[in-house]
């Protein structure tokens, strides 16, 4: 990744609704040298609706402290309250997919509402926001300029048994509607100005642009009185919290600060890192004869389809998963089966046939051949195979990152491998007499990617008696055990598998591992 020239290329598209002002002072502050999993970052993007033309932008900000002040009563913000999806060109906030896109997060309304009967003894209340609008959001206000950073139609849900399920502060008609800012406050008084921050702003992995220590404020809202409370009872509760609690309350009367972080990147690049390790191809375009010249509608430039050109004007583009021609063969050298005492299995040599079976798995039986026991050189075979072959079951593979990372100094880098399993066992064997039965799951490190090939190298290793590596980045540990049963006992545990080979395609094929926008 070329950090100086993503920053052109991020500058000169058009539309850059959410950050585009950020830019010069994020690549004048943004400076890491501490490895970031690219994939783990991007997680939290995993609600985006990335799919909607409109979206230019995927938000995800959360608020980690601050306070809400609506009328007479202070509400400490000791939760985190999260709000995210997809900003329009125009600012719109697009509901995130699974609906929460400002989470109900209830924070303690300290005191609870005092001389309200059944309310005052032993009855915590909370306060409750949620969406009842379309809420915007101005990234580049909220970097330092003085406008709008959010605008947000909020009511206040206060819970209690005795308030039933219905009690709001403010509703869709008539809502609480927060206009927050980094810049300064100019509200009516009795409140005085106040100023949000900024905060630091810094490049994470692969165009995501984060906001650390923001503030944003406001205290020029007006807060409606409550409606609903107590259920029928709420024509006699709602004037006694109203009273309680000071409401309604007029401009000048009530605060907003929210403190926290917040996150962008592209729908593309979301798209493009979450999808990621994919099998597929990259291929090479005609040209149309556009105004006299051969012109290209393709998103990449070079024949590895890893830097994307954002005007759609390159000459390759990639296709997601493989053509008619799904099935593929591997060869392999020696491999070594190795378990706890003297019970390790060394084979000759090995070979694949299997098929993908979508641009992330595979289907694949595995037969080693010239096969035995390390101690006694008794022979082992699986049943119905030849003297010396053990067969494995029809194991399932699946793409993954070993290490999908991003530093400030060296950009994206990521290692995939291939994890290989089938329930129960992987291997039934018999070797002199022994049965044997490995079950777990192994990875191998496919060596070569983000290159269109035919063979794609791959290795099975272990380094100071463990699996290397012994599962995904992130992920729980995939690694083999084995069983001998000699009829008597049985004995086994942990095992690590090694051997190298090359799985050859019918046709010239990718692993992408790193998506550059």
């Amino acid at each position: 990744m070329r950090v100086n020239g993503r920053a052109s290329r991020l500058s000169s598209r058009a539309p850059i609704t959410v950050l585009a002002l950020a830019l010069v002072a994020m690549f004048a502050t943004a400076s890491t040298a501490s490895a970031i999993s690219v994939q783990k970052e991007y997680t939290k993007f995993a609600q985006c609706p990335i799919a909607n033309p409109a979206v230019k932008q995927c938000v995800y900000a959360q608020t980690t402290s601050g306070e809400f002040v609506i009328g007479s009563r202070a509400v400490p913000i000791t939760k985190t309250i999260t709000i995210q999806g997809g900003v329009t060109e125009s600012g719109e906030l697009v509901p995130a997919l699974d609906g929460n896109t400002l989470s109900k997060t209830p924070l303690t309304l300290p005191g609870g509402l005092l001389g309200i009967p059944g309310l005052e003894i032993g009855g915590e209340v909370t306060a409750t926001a949620e969406l009842v609008g379309t809420a915007h959001l101005s990234a580049s206000n909220v970097i330092g300029g003085s406008g709008v950073g959010a605008a947000l139609p909020l009511r206040v849900k206060l819970s209690n048994p005795a308030l039933g399920e219905q009690c709001y502060i403010g509703s869709a008609a008539e809502p609480v509607f927060l206009q927050l800012t980094t810049g300064t406050t100019n509200p009516p008084s009795p409140n005085k100005p106040i100023s949000g921050k900024t905060g630091t702003i810094s490049l994470e992995p692969n165009v995501i642009i984060h906001i650390d220590e923001n503030s944003l404020v406001d205290n020029s809202f007006s807060a409606p009185g409550v409606n609903g409370c107590g259920g029928l009872l709420s024509i006699l509760l709602d004037p006694a919290i109203d009273l309680d609690a000071g409401l309604p309350a007029a401009a000048g009367h009530n605060t907003a600060i929210l403190n926290g972080t917040l996150d962008a990147s592209t729908p593309r690049s979301v798209k493009g890192e979450t999808s990621l390790p994919q099998l597929g191809r990259c291929v090479k375009l005609k040209g149309v004869r556009e105004g006299g010249g051969l012109i290209f509608h393709g998103f990449y430039n070079a024949s590895n389809c890893v830097e994307e050109d954002p005007s759609g004007k390159g000459e390759y583009e990639w296709l997601v998963g493989t053509g008619a021609n799904n099935k593929f063969t591997s060869t392999g050298g020696t491999v070594t089966l190795a378990t706890p005492g003297a019970s390790s299995i060394k084979c000759t040599s090995s070979a694949f046939t299997g098929e993908y079976t979508s641009p992330k798995t595979t289907s694949a039986v595995v037969t080693f051949n010239g096969c035995s026991l390390l101690a006694g050189k008794q022979p082992c075979q699986s049943s119905g195979a030849g003297a010396g072959q053990i067969v494995t079951s029809q194991l399932e593979g699946q793409l993954g990152f070993i290490r999908d990372t991003w530093t400030s100094t060296e950009g994206l880098t990521a290692v995939v491998g291939m994890d290989l399993k089938h329930e129960p066992t992987l291997i039934t064997a018999e070797c002199g007499g022994t049965k044997v039965a490995v079950s777990g799951s192994v990875v191998g490190t496919l060596t070569a990617i983000d290159k269109m090939a035919l063979k794609a190298p791959i290795k099975f290793a272990a380094v100071a008696g463990k699996q290397s590596p012994e599962g995904f980045e992130g992920q729980p540990t995939d690694t083999l055990s084995t069983a001998f049963d000699n009829g008597t006992a049985t004995t086994g545990g942990a095992a690590t598998l090694t051997s190298t080979g090359s799985i050859t395609s019918e046709e010239r094929l990718e692993v992408k591992g790193v998506y550059e926008e």
